[in-house]
């Protein structure tokens, strides 16, 4: 029988130009090239390709995972699933597919989008194979919206999707600062999210964020983590699809990923790349930075685990 992987993959360039036999590695990297809501600069579709030519052209160690190096992690570049132009119903029915395979081998896929609504169908797959994890966004944006434009299925409304299939489970928002008053009010009359903006960052600094960030998710089973690449000031970022000033710093984010990450998480996203608006590159490289400190921070979770 056939697999969703055989029918809507394509291989090309590899995360870190790592080849190891998929048989001997538990990550899937998964390339969502979705473009199919966005309201302000376009181009996501090319950010799968322009995150792995960066990251072929970094050095393989950690910023905040020490004594790792990329080559030393059981990852497996699945290739770009392929995505209809101008449909995100079945954009999101194709990626839900593929992440529930993958997942169902217990596999962690890693998608790198695309529009940040990749998020839904990966969280989609992820339910279907048994999962329900607690989500962490690191967003400029709660992305709450009921509807945006009469439009129910968008990149500004894909957590308000999540959250629909949450259950239980909690939504722990890092670094947001643009929002609307139905977001606002949304987040602050639930017990099962809270959002530590990027204001509060500067104020208490990441490491304590971080232990508040732990001890709210104490209670999940399974974490999913979603970095839309807008959390990092457009200073550092430039190349996103919504910039918004006042983000955070990579010595914040990347330290961050190292803290959060362990051996719940089941799966994750990093979104919103948009190489068109990124002339020197920098985006893309600070983009595959990214990557590599979650999957080194991966790997560094599985290697603590008792044996």
């Amino acid at each position: 029988m056939a697999r969703y992987l055989d029918l809507y993959t394509v291989r090309g360039p590899v995360f870190a130009g790592i080849e190891k036999p998929r048989e001997a590695t538990y990550i899937s990297i998964l390339g969502a090239p979705m473009e199919a809501t966005a309201t302000y600069r376009a181009g996501q579709r090319r950010a799968p390709r322009a995150v792995r030519e960066s990251s072929e052209n970094i050095e393989s160690n950690g910023y905040q995972v020490r004594g790792l190096y990329i080559e030393d992690v059981g990852l497996y570049d699945e290739g770009d699933i392929s995505l209809p132009p101008g449909d995100p119903v079945e954009s999101l029915e194709r990626v839900r597919r593929v992440v529930a395979e993958i997942a169902s081998e217990g596999r962690i896929p890693v998608v790198i989008g695309g529009e940040h609504t990749v998020t839904l169908g990966s969280y989609r797959g992820l339910v279907e194979a048994g999962l329900r994890p607690c989500i962490v966004v690191l967003d400029a944006h709660l992305d709450l919206r009921d509807e945006y434009m009469d439009v129910r299925l968008s990149h500004a409304t894909v957590m308000k999707r999540v959250l629909e299939l949450l259950g239980r489970s909690r939504m722990l928002f890092i670094g947001s600062r643009a929002y609307s008053r139905e977001e606002a009010e949304l987040a602050e009359g639930l017990d099962s999210i809270r959002v530590i903006e990027s204001r509060d960052l500067a104020l208490v600094g990441m490491a304590n964020a971080a232990s508040w960030a732990i001890e709210f998710l104490s209670d999940c089973r399974h974490l999913y983590l979603s970095i839309d690449m807008d959390v990092y000031d457009p200073a550092y970022a430039p190349g996103v699809g919504n910039p918004e000033p006042g983000g955070l710093g990579p010595a914040e984010v990347l330290g961050f990923i190292a803290r959060i990450v362990d051996e719940r998480l089941v799966g994750a996203d990093l979104v919103e790349v948009t190489p068109d608006y990124d002339p020197s590159g920098v985006t893309s490289v600070l983009a595959a930075k990214t990557v590599q400190e979650l999957l080194l921070a991966i790997e560094a979770s599985r290697r603590r685990r008792p044996s």
